[in-house]
């Protein structure tokens, strides 16, 4: 249900879809496509490393108009020494019907062995602006053990809630 704001503003509750990604090693280097953006410097130790083309969210009952999303997102876990690190990069969509906000709920990353989850980390992404393509990056320490850093074989972002305001004129 849209909440109304001062001047011409809408505020709508949004929820994601839940998207997931295979991980893997770094992809090489090629002409066709662009860097590996995480790890930021594969140089510090082992990584899994996976790709998301997507995530939207959409209003209650209106699917097919997105508004605002997270593209291109890369996902990366990397072992530095003893500790793990993890790290997500994307691209903010404020194309689509307006600007959003993670104030309601993090992202969620599950880090999952087969459908094991071994751990979790959660990103309150910052305001997505309207009429913006803006690069978005995070990294912060997780908790694993050798054994799960070794099992882990995807990532899973489950379905979540955010918050979108959207200009009415």
């Amino acid at each position: 249900m849209p909440r109304q704001r001062k001047g011409a503003e809408c505020v709508v509750e949004c929820r994601s879809l839940p998207q997931m990604c295979l991980l893997g090693p770094m992809p090489p280097r090629t002409p066709g496509r662009s860097d590996a953006q995480v790890p930021s410097d594969a140089s510090r130790g082992e990584s899994k490393y996976g790709r998301i083309p997507f995530v939207y969210f959409y209003q209650e009952g209106l699917k097919a108009d997105p508004t605002f999303g997270l593209l291109d997102i890369e996902i990366a876990i990397q072992r530095r020494g003893a500790a793990y690190q993890f790290e997500i990069y994307c691209i903010g969509d404020g194309y689509q019907s307006g600007h959003g906000s993670s104030a309601p709920q993090p992202l969620s990353i599950e880090f999952r062995a087969g459908a094991r989850t071994v751990a979790t980390a959660e990103w309150r992404y910052p305001t997505i602006l309207n009429g913006h393509m803006d690069a978005l990056t995070f990294s912060a320490p997780i908790e694993l053990t050798e054994g799960d850093f070794r099992e882990i074989d995807n990532a899973l972002l489950p379905s979540v809630r955010a918050e979108a305001t959207i200009c009415l004129e």
